[in-house]
């Protein structure tokens, strides 16, 4: 078995930073993000109380500490729900235009039969600071890399035949140490590699409308150009099939940035800003129904943990 989703910081990250700020990752195509009911198991905490406890929060209780960025209790142990294990493929395709990438992407997303761990769609030229994959990165094209079931390959570049695009890259998957995995190009990873040789940008987080995704794509390409160079994770939220964006922004002053985040909202694109401290100001569409900030006076009364974080908290003096 394997976990069910991961971020691309799978290397290096903790599960109990996975579950306290994730939001979701490799595998969400098919399971959703963090706070889909199922995903998180149960949570053990130790409170922060004069007399510390500890607590067992199961099913929708442990919603309670999910992207509360530790203000909710210390988290001693997670339980996180597994799937069997697949051999997976790592695949990335070509396409002229970004629109036509996602447009495929999207109909492989909603093709159920299809078994898929990663679609990601994301705009030329982010794809040539993709250094461990650059051969296959071809100039001027906007790329899909994906995780597709070995089962499933043949389903899928049957799909693409009646597309544009072409397949650059196919190897089956290898997650080994001294060798970047597909998966550290997606999620903020994407980012990340754009990162190490572009310091003038930045990111936002996004959610895109199910029932008009791809109009909303064109929208805000219309809106910015390559001020916003798009990146795209395919993700079930509440049942249905949408993308999470995680575009990559020139920066230019916070004035503009806060430009950029009404242009998307105008387009209907939920936005939950990177560029904030608190978790109501940042986590917005990622809330959980969770009453997360009654159970912090319950297991912090003080507010000792990760004071300033949660701005409603007023603790008890």
């Amino acid at each position: 078995f394997e976990l069910r989703m991961h971020p691309s910081t799978k290397r290096s990250a903790q599960i109990g930073g996975v579950g306290a700020g994730g939001s979701g990752g490799v595998g969400s195509v098919t399971f959703g993000g963090m706070r889909e009911p199922g995903n998180i198991v149960a949570a053990r905490i130790v409170t922060l109380e004069p007399e510390p406890r500890v607590i067992e929060l199961r099913g929708d209780a442990a919603q309670k500490i999910s992207r509360a960025y530790g203000t909710t209790g210390i988290i001693m142990v997670l339980e996180m729900p597994l799937a069997p294990v697949q051999p997976w493929v790592d695949v990335i395709v070509a396409f002229d235009d970004f629109i036509d990438c996602v447009r495929f992407d999207q109909v492989v997303a909603m093709a159920d039969g299809i078994v898929k761990k990663l679609l990601s769609p994301v705009e030329w030229p982010v794809p040539q600071h993709f250094s461990a994959f650059r051969p296959h990165c071809p100039d001027g094209k906007s790329l899909l890399t994906a995780m597709i079931g070995e089962m499933s390959i043949e389903s899928f570049e049957t799909l693409l035949a009646a597309t544009g695009g072409t397949i650059t890259y196919k190897s089956a998957h290898e997650d080994v140490p001294g060798k970047a995995p597909l998966y550290e190009h997606a999620w903020n990873h994407t980012t990340l590699q754009m990162l190490k040789t572009d310091r003038g940008i930045t990111y936002l987080q996004c959610l895109y409308p199910h029932d008009r995704l791809v109009e909303s794509v064109k929208q805000v390409r219309a809106m910015f150009g390559d001020e916003v160079l798009q990146h795209l994770e395919f993700i079930r939220v509440n049942g249905l099939m949408t993308a999470s964006g995680i575009p990559i922004v020139r920066y230019r002053s916070a004035a503009r940035l806060y430009e950029v985040i009404a242009g998307f909202e105008a387009c209907g694109v939920m936005i939950a800003n990177p560029h904030v401290v608190t978790l109501e100001d940042g986590s917005r569409y990622k809330r959980v129904d969770a009453d997360q900030a009654g159970f912090k006076h319950e297991v912090d009364p003080m507010g000792l943990l990760n004071p300033g974080k949660m701005r409603s908290f007023i603790p008890q003096c």
